[in-house]
């Protein structure tokens, strides 16, 4: 499909202003606390900055940090040296995902995309509502998806030691670079270059070995799955798979509009298959297949992790249409499907003016103008050495400086596929706080966190049973609360 230069221009003059007014109003939300990663996060780079090693220090008791590949938080750490404000601290994956822009225009470029094609491509994916979250909040996905589409670069260029040097460092940035490794592999076996195979496989194992053997040597027993291949029951493994397949094909409607859509799903599902069937490319289909399948096997839905990829699946779709007979059409059908994240970004425009969040799906956030009164008396009333449980436990660490824990060890499972969510109890909260020492509850609505609801149902029922009492902070209403933890010796 060929465009004018002068519409060509036109549209990339408005796409870009619409973009970088959305951008700065997202900018202007809170660093930490819009997911419970980013948190971990930011704690995980504290504990590298300060010299205790990769662990959780927010804890009543910190652990090591296993959960987490080390490349994102040791990055936020050398950020540190230079700021400890967390609002500066968003330039890491803002800076990652401007590179990851200019990177996909180059490899869509590479690809045989012409260069009105690529720019749009691109700019599509800038204005996506969950490019634009991820890209303001101190989530790993920006870097993640720069270091991937780096080395497919490489790969495209034959530059394999590079290349394995950037997948290797992408696994380490979010395990989900794995099947890069393998397709990667995979494309230079097939082109009989065995060389170029061992030098890329080398240089990307020279990175993720380390890790995933720390990781092993200090996981603690007992840990929930995050796979189906090595727990579950095999009713659950089936549950799990088939929400994952109907997520999946959501995604590229959910990444652009917030919004999931069965109807969509059914529709990408065509559309794919269609578009594959009538132009493969063995790069970057084979990746995006392995990709797609591992997503399919975790224990959670694949939509966020689907993100860095999404130029690559739009650039599938886009070779299969754009040299059809009918161009009329097809166009236009581009030109309201390039408006389609826009739109979204205006709908959610009006929540980040008010309450200061600039949500990622189709849940009204929390008013962070509530929450600051509950940070300011623990900082100013608690005693130092005392421990509060909240659902976001890291983030009130980092705006309270007091120990943190959460008060469940949270189920993949329960939490995305069993509702309601049966593994939040009155008993579980109550042993925990025994057990840490806990001396304050906070309660705030975590509007789209799975847990939240039977969260609160606890709590309430720990109020009835006289277990915690409400502290009186001033400007709070019933959905932001304090407690205090009855029978704890100094509180």
């Amino acid at each position: 499909m060929t465009l004018t230069r002068g519409a060509q221009r036109a549209m990339i003059a408005v796409f870009c202003a619409a973009i970088l007014a959305v951008y700065a109003a997202a900018w202007r939300t809170p660093a930490i606390g819009l997911t419970y990663e980013d948190g971990v996060n930011l704690v995980t780079a504290e504990s590298l900055a300060t010299g205790h090693g990769y662990s959780i220090r927010s804890l009543p008791s910190p652990v090591p940090q296993t959960k987490v590949p080390p490349l994102f938080p040791a990055v936020l750490a050398l950020f540190t040296l230079v700021s400890r404000q967390a609002q500066w601290l968003k330039l890491v994956p803002l800076f990652a995902t401007a590179g990851w822009l200019a990177l996909t225009y180059r490899i869509l470029r590479k690809m045989g995309a012409r260069s009105g094609g690529a720019s749009l491509l691109t700019l599509i994916t800038a204005a996506a509502p969950t490019s634009i979250f991820l890209a303001t909040s101190l989530l790993p996905e920006p870097l993640f998806a720069l270091l991937l589409t780096a080395s497919l670069l490489m790969v495209l260029e034959d530059r394999p030691l590079i290349a394995g040097v950037f997948a290797g460092l992408a696994t380490v940035t979010r395990l989900a670079g794995l099947p890069l490794i393998v397709a990667c592999m995979i494309v230079f076996l097939t082109h009989r270059r065995t060389r170029a195979a061992g030098l890329f496989t080398t240089a990307a194992m020279i990175f993720v070995a380390p890790w995933i053997g720390w990781s092993l040597a200090h996981q603690a027993p007992g840990d929930p799955a995050t796979n189906i291949i090595t727990g579950l029951r095999a009713s659950e493994k089936a549950v799990v798979l088939g929400a994952n397949v109907i997520s999946l094909f959501e995604s590229p409607f959910a990444l652009l509009s917030g919004v999931a859509n069965v109807y969509a799903a059914f529709a990408a599902a065509l559309l794919f298959g269609w578009s594959i069937y009538k132009r493969r490319q063995l790069i970057p289909d084979l990746f995006v297949l392995l990709y797609c399948v591992t997503l399919l096997l975790r224990v959670e839905p694949p939509v966020h992790l689907m993100a860095p990829v999404l130029p690559l699946a739009l650039w599938i779709l886009w070779r299969a249409v754009r040299d059809v007979k009918f161009q009329e059409p097809v166009a236009a059908a581009a030109l309201l499907f390039a408006l389609l994240p826009l739109w979204a970004d205006g709908k959610r425009l009006p929540a980040t003016w008010r309450n200061g969040v600039f949500p990622a799906g189709d849940q009204a956030p929390d008013d962070w103008r509530r929450l600051e009164p509950i940070f300011a008396w623990i900082r100013t009333q608690a005693p130092p050495d005392a421990a509060v449980m909240a659902n976001l436990d890291p983030m009130f660490y980092l705006y309270t400086g007091r120990k943190t824990t959460r008060g469940f060890v949270p189920d993949a499972y329960r939490l995305y596929y069993a509702p309601p969510n049966s593994q939040v109890t009155p008993d579980r909260l109550r042993a925990e706080m025994n057990a840490n020492g806990v001396g304050y509850l906070a309660l705030a609505p975590d509007a789209g966190f799975p847990e939240s609801a039977a969260y609160r149902r606890s709590v309430e029922a720990l109020e009835r049973g006289g277990m915690i009492e409400p502290v009186p902070v001033s400007g709070l209403t019933a959905d932001y609360r304090l407690f205090r933890v009855t029978g704890a010796d100094r509180y």
